[in-house]
């Protein structure tokens, strides 16, 4: 009854073999396209750069490190005493299936123990690709960096074009060179775990990333790599009525058209375009993964009105940007406009900040994402949206997200996102990572490819879980019947938070902590870290390449059109068929309209109430085991609200991963895990912005409500004390504590993150 289900995912795991073959390792597919440029807003660099146009530089070949493959010592392949009649019952009770399916999914659900698992004492030759990243001051003192700033990462060059520090400006050389090594110490401080950014691989990675508008170009930030910034960002304060005194000047500024000088600047829809060279225009790129910007339009010397690419293949403008800006003077007050929005409302009203990331900074050791920008405003514009663009419904109007910057370096090149990028190929990069620097004695990790996207990039499944203690059958029996957590992201592309959230928790999942190993022996983690690769990577908000929201497709995949949640879905449905059902289903997102973090969840009783139906809730008995992970995670996770959490199941909601796996699956603990992406009105975090820190907290706090949830379902046979799970908390917080000397100017630093 469920062949129908799995026709590809067949092919895909057909050169898998179940015990004498170790997981395949990860390697580059696909073809290269040739150099990928590192663009920059200054003159073409002088050398051999060949014929790379004006405003990018190449970088440097980098050995091929994705290339190189893991390879596992071969003398520790011994027979496992195999559990009588253990294969044979998982295909009984999956009967259904086709003998090639069984055995491949039996491999990605660890039915049958691979040889790494048999021997239990399997070492792999790890490969560190990452040498720790030093970032180097560009100070006029500094010996190490060129004049230019060309010379940015110890031990490697790369070429930045005319950013010359003259562009920096500094009151005091000693006192500049002293701050940025300080600064420098505690924000590239190697923590516990892997150093999991790496240029070099990152670039080789972003070869094989396979785009619609074939982006060559790598964006600063993602190349650098990002440091949470040592410093609170508190929520903007906003005066009353700002926003109705901004519409006021929208409609003045129409009337007076005289005062508009109204010039296209970029237009990404017109390649041969030329940008005016007369008087101080900016310049634009979005020509990079996860760029979106599709055309600009000069409206006086320092005012742009900016339109962002809809989401391929639909009709749908949202509210997430991610573009690069170069070419602007010190003093001058900036204001940008992106007036193709069509959300509602927005916490740009209630304190939120667009984010700023300035490459003069990065090389004066600050490479962090800064909330930025005055005079915020989020508002119905004069622009009406076609019935097309609205679903047939006429009279719509699109909306304004507007902002004013003063940039504090000469001929800078900043890029400006709507939340805190993270890309497919960072994705991609952080696992290869976390697997050549996990410790395979300890730790099963395995990432296999769920399947292939419309584009033609790969969706990885991660699987992750303690090795068994030896290859005794006690040991096996306990290694194949951990219950499992099954977990996904990403599937809305602009909702980044939740790559952060996904992040903090793989690291807490890979970490040596004895919380983290305990964890590793309770469970079985099957995670997909990226449901939409192909939408994260050109830039959509909300859809797929098929201009589907990929999180209304649950109910009935289509496995051409929506081929992640056809065989996440089939995954699933095979765990339930093998009776290896997940003890929790938890999908992380982003929220665009409220703050803190919370979650949503399913109860028939809620939902009966919310209707109103009071005759019938009476008669509704239910576990109410499905608030208990909400309620651990309300006290142990300090940007987690419970008031804020709903277990009402909406119409609306039906087709979405949490209804469908709850409702069809039968996963009782089935959730949408919300991540703000302003910032939180309660708790220790109240009226700060939500960083990348917090957020990665969030991801390990969840690692942590499971061991507690696992304590509270099973007290006879989980005798973790309760004193370890605390004292990892306060680990875990005191790595994340975001302090400021109030009586100085001073940056009080702060530990890096476990």
């Amino acid at each position: 009854m469920y062949e129908h289900l799995f026709p590809e995912l067949v092919d895909d795991f057909q050169d898998y073999e179940l015990i004498s073959k170790e997981p395949k390792p990860f390697v580059f597919e696909g073809k290269t396209r040739g150099p990928i440029v590192v663009p920059t807003a200054g003159e073409e660099a002088p050398g051999n750069l060949g014929n790379v146009k004006k405003g990018a530089v190449m970088k440097e070949k980098a050995s091929p490190k994705g290339e190189e493959t893991k390879e596992d010592a071969k003398g520790h392949d011994r027979t496992l005493p195999q559990q009588p009649g253990g294969q044979n019952r998982a295909a009984a009770s999956a009967h259904s299936f086709n003998n090639d399916l069984v055995k491949a999914l039996d491999r990605i659900t660890l039915q049958n123990i691979p040889s790494q698992v048999a021997s239990g004492l399997t070492t792999g030759m790890r490969k560190d690709y990452g040498l720790p990243l030093t970032v180097l001051s560009c100070t006029k003192a500094c010996p190490h960096v060129a004049k230019c700033g060309s010379t940015l990462f110890e031990g490697r060059t790369v070429h930045l074009g005319k950013l010359c520090c003259t562009g920096v400006e500094t009151e005091d050389d000693e006192d500049t060179e002293s701050h940025s090594s300080a600064e420098q110490a505690a924000s590239v401080e190697a923590s516990d775990g892997p150093t999991l950014h790496d240029p070099d691989l990152y670039i080789e990675i972003v070869k094989n990333t396979k785009s619609v508008p074939e982006y060559s170009e790598v964006a600063y930030p993602d190349y650098f790599g990002h440091i949470p910034p040592p410093f609170k960002e508190p929520i903007l304060e906003r005066p009353y009525g700002v926003q109705r005194t901004k519409i006021a000047q929208d409609i003045e500024r129409l009337i007076h058209q005289n005062d508009i000088i109204d010039r296209v600047v970029y237009d990404l829809d017109n390649p041969t375009y030329t940008t005016p060279e007369e008087g101080d225009i900016l310049k634009f790129n979005s020509k990079f993964e996860s760029g979106n910007l599709r055309k600009v339009i000069q409206i006086r010397k320092s005012e742009y009105d900016l339109i962002l690419n809809s989401d391929i293949n639909s009709n749908h403008y949202h509210q997430w940007f991610y573009f690069e800006v170069s070419g602007m003077r010190p003093g001058v007050a900036y204001r940008f406009n992106i007036i193709n929005c069509e959300k509602s409302n927005s916490q740009f009203n209630y304190g939120m900040q667009p984010l700023m990331y300035s490459v003069q900074e990065a090389l004066n050791a600050r490479p962090w994402w800064i909330r930025m920008g005055t005079d915020i405003c989020y508002y119905k514009n004069h622009f009406s949206r076609s019935s097309v663009a609205a679903g047939g419904q006429k009279g719509k109007s699109y909306y304004t997200i507007t902002f004013t910057v003063n940039f504090p370096h000469k001929d800078d090149v900043c890029y400006f996102a709507y939340h805190y990028p993270y890309t497919y190929s960072t994705l991609q990069m952080h696992l290869q990572k976390l697997e050549s620097a996990h410790n395979p004695q300890q730790i099963y990790f395995r990432k296999d490819v769920l399947c292939e996207t419309l584009s033609g990039n790969s969706c990885p499944l991660v699987t992750i879980t303690a090795m068994p203690e030896s290859n005794y059958y006690e040991h096996i029996c306990q290694f194949r019947t951990r219950p499992y957590i099954f977990l996904s992201a990403r599937v809305h592309p602009g909702e980044t938070n939740a790559s952060w959230v996904m992040k903090g928790t793989l690291e807490y999942l890979m970490s040596n902590s004895p919380t983290a190993q305990s964890l590793r022996e309770s469970y079985i983690f099957k995670i997909v870290p990226m449901l939409n690769p192909d939408g994260v990577i050109n830039g959509n908000h909300r859809c797929s390449l098929s201009g589907e929201d990929l999180n209304r497709q649950w109910q009935s995949p289509n496995p051409e059109l929506h081929p992640t949640i056809y065989h996440a879905k089939g995954l699933l449905q095979y765990l339930a068929a093998v009776k290896r059902l997940p003890l929790v289903y938890c999908d992380y997102h982003g929220h665009s309209r409220k703050k803190n973090v919370f979650m949503y969840g399913c109860s028939i009783k809620e939902t009966v109430w919310h209707t109103h139906d009071n005759a019938a809730s009476c008669d509704v008995v239910e576990d109410m085991g499905y608030r208990t992970l909400p309620k651990i995670l309300s006290h142990i996770a300090p940007a987690f609200c419970m008031s804020s959490c709903s277990f009402v199941v909406e119409k609306s909601k039906e087709s979405t991963a949490r209804v469908v796996v709850w409702r069809e699956i039968g996963v009782q603990r089935s959730y949408t895990m919300e991540s703000t992406l302003c910032g939180c009105d309660q708790g220790r975090y109240k009226g700060l912005q939500i960083g990348t820190r917090e957020l990665e907290e969030m991801g390990a706090k969840f690692c942590v409500g499971l061991l507690r949830l696992k304590r509270l379902t099973s007290p006879l046979e989980y005798n973790l004390p309760s004193n370890l799970l605390d004292f990892e908390n306060d680990l875990i917080e005191s790595s994340c504590k975001v302090t400021r000397n109030r009586g100085s100017s001073e940056l009080q630093l702060f530990p890096a993150v476990l």
